[in-house]
């Protein structure tokens, strides 16, 4: 891992500053990179460490698996993996959808598979194999919660969605609906938890342990600190 704080300090003073070479003329501290310009004066250290990895940046493994399942174009590809990075302010929760992302969250199938439980059924309706699929979509008390959520979503925004298996798993792509991703990435960790502390889940348990309210008001002080209320009020547009 480079040492984000040392990375900027790396760039010669003059260049960081602008300052005037004795036997040159004025140095432009910026240079032209891909499309756009990179001023080194105005630029972070995250900046930087971005300049240096993304050449080497690549999707994983089971991004090709994802992208047949639901027939995304590359562009609809990197927009999935972003996706988490642009409406969630939490790393757990750009963690969470991470791993479902990447078919790396362990469902009974999966633990069943390598031998850690004894059968790979559901933890909610203990009928069928427990594939993520069937967890987030297909089970019958995710369908119930998932048409609970609709009604929930058309009382916050009064507007109208109908979800389905890509939606759930990976988001709206279009149109740019910051506020319903941001909902269903928390919908499905509220799921998980249901999972783990051997719960069913309803709506009203997801608006009670979500603290939807509680997060409305952390990221508008966020965003009112950091002189970014656009982007607060792009999200919750409500």
């Amino acid at each position: 891992m480079l040492d984000q704080p040392n990375l900027r300090h790396s760039v010669p003073f003059d260049l960081r500053n602008g300052c005037h070479n004795p036997d040159h003329t004025a140095l432009n501290p910026s240079f032209k990179i891909d499309c756009g310009i990179f001023d080194v004066t105005k630029k972070k250290s995250k900046d930087y460490y971005s300049l240096f990895v993304r050449k080497k940046a690549c999707f994983p493994n089971d991004a090709r698996k994802l992208k047949c399942e639901f027939n995304l174009t590359d562009e609809a590809l990197k927009k999935a993996f972003s996706l988490p990075h642009s409406v969630a302010f939490e790393p757990y929760v750009k963690a969470f959808q991470f791993k479902i992302l990447n078919c790396i969250l362990y469902t009974n199938s999966k633990l069943h598979k390598i031998g850690y439980i004894a059968d790979d059924l559901c933890s909610f309706c203990k009928r069928e194999s427990e594939t993520m699929q069937h967890f987030f979509h297909d089970c019958s008390y995710s369908i119930s919660f998932w048409k609970d959520f609709e009604v929930y979503y058309l009382s916050l925004t009064k507007q109208q969605i109908h979800l389905n298996l890509k939606n759930i798993l990976i988001g709206l792509l279009t149109p740019e609906l910051p506020l319903l991703n941001y909902l269903l990435l928390i919908g499905k960790i509220y799921l998980w938890v249901c999972r783990r502390n051997k719960e069913l889940p309803s709506i009203r348990g997801f608006k009670s342990k979500s603290k939807v309210k509680l997060k409305y008001e952390t990221e508008k002080h966020i965003c009112t600190k950091n002189n970014n209320l656009d982007m607060f009020r792009k999200k919750w547009a409500i």
